[in-house]
């Protein structure tokens, strides 16, 4: 008993020492900034629905992202007609609901670094999903990292 009291104590004085910075009482995780009007112009238009990802592809029996993820997406944003942009991806009318329901869900898989972002890996079958949606060297698997990159505007 006193062996593993004494390992407790030296174990615990060894992290003391790892210079950690307090948390505080309300921790805030980084929110990477995004463009959302590429999101809306590009990724939920050439992506999302063209890719079928709420609804899933053939044969899969469908509500891939509709119910069966933990990234739940709006099946309508599949039909709903993309809103109007400019050349530049400047969007001139407000987004379908739809679409905007969808950006919210994608958010919780953004991460400051695009290649770590659970929304390119995932696709791409670089991390844990029940399909490879397009290879890393692909166009859509580009547009997203360009998307994430980008930054806000």
């Amino acid at each position: 008993m006193a062996f593993g009291l004494a390992v407790t104590v030296l174990g615990a004085s060894s992290l003391a020492a790892c210079g950690t910075e307090p948390l505080g009482d309300n921790p805030v995780p980084p929110d990477p900034s995004i463009d959302e009007d590429f999101f809306f112009c590009r990724i939920q238009p050439e992506i999302i629905a063209t890719h079928n990802c709420a609804s899933g592809g053939a044969g899969e029996g469908g509500s891939c992202h509709t119910a069966r993820s933990a990234l739940r997406l709006d099946p309508a944003g599949e039909s709903d007609p993309p809103p109007a942009c400019d050349e530049e991806g400047v969007l001139l009318e407000a987004p379908p609901e739809s679409y905007e329901n969808n950006l919210e869900s994608v958010r919780f898989t953004i991460r400051a670094e695009p290649l770590s972002s659970p929304f390119y890996q995932r696709p791409v079958g670089i991390a844990s999903h029940p399909r490879v949606i397009f290879e890393p060297s692909s166009t859509e698997a580009d547009l997203i990292v360009e998307w994430l990159t980008r930054g806000a505007p």
